[in-house]
């Protein structure tokens, strides 16, 4: 069952779509700036910098590769950054972009999963394959946080991206976890059921679809041209 729920959030034409969420700044073709890099050090440090400049030339080094080394490649640069919760790093409910990740060097989950799905999409990964899914663990009851599912084709076993376990595995592997909803791009859809017995899902996928709005309204104005960063150096 739990496999099957995997597999159906792959299935946009199964599920009833929320109302459309906002789409993810388009990152192909494009670097981070110069300008940003340097901001970036001034605020945070030269430390920051690096790590923002090595992000951009990852996606700029990586645009060709097949897609199951753009996975790996996306997963253990993000698996690097620390995790940090939302509480601490903010103080409320927040959603970082992959800038604020790498700036302040710590992220949540969902922040992992969030700068894996960006990354990957600008790569050249198509978002109908990047699902942000929301999970609960069963082998720790009471929590549920963020995965990045790939999917490669319609009705294929997801790989999941995980920062709890860095490994790469497929979905059918993951018997730990069960998925709650999923985002992208394209909308949120529900499984059906909340794994964690609660009874709020349509009240947690729309503050799932207002975090995400608000993510990429910060990352719109945040950091994108196609200059080559590597110049500033």
């Amino acid at each position: 069952m739990k496999t099957h729920a995997w597999i159906a959030l792959g299935f946009a034409s199964l599920l009833a779509a929320c109302p459309p969420v906002a789409g993810a700044v388009e990152l192909n073709h494009a670097a981070i700036s110069n300008r940003v890099i340097k901001e970036a050090g001034r605020k945070f440090g030269p430390d920051a910098a690096k790590r923002v400049m090595a992000w951009s030339n990852l996606v700029m080094e990586s645009k060709d590769k097949p897609a199951a080394e753009k996975l790996v490649l996306a997963n253990d640069f993000f698996n690097r950054i620390p995790i940090r919760s939302e509480k601490e790093l903010w103080g409320h409910d927040h959603w970082s972009t992959p800038y604020e990740m790498l700036t302040r060097n710590g992220g949540s989950h969902t922040d992992h999963a969030i700068a894996k799905y960006v990354t990957l999409e600008a790569m050249g990964i198509g978002v109908d394959h990047l699902h942000i899914t929301h999970v609960h663990s069963l082998s720790a009851p009471g929590q549920s946080y963020m995965v990045l599912a790939y999917h490669s084709a319609p009705g294929a076993m997801p790989l999941v991206l995980d920062t709890v376990d860095g490994q790469i595995k497929p979905a059918g592997e993951r018997k730990d976890l069960v998925p709650e909803n999923s985002l992208n791009d394209n909308g949120l859809w529900l499984s059906g059921a909340q794994a964690d017995g609660r009874n709020d899902a349509n009240e947690e996928a729309a503050l799932h679809i207002e975090l995400w709005n608000e993510m990429n309204i910060r990352m719109d104005n945040e950091l994108l041209s196609a200059e080559d960063p590597s110049s500033m150096w």
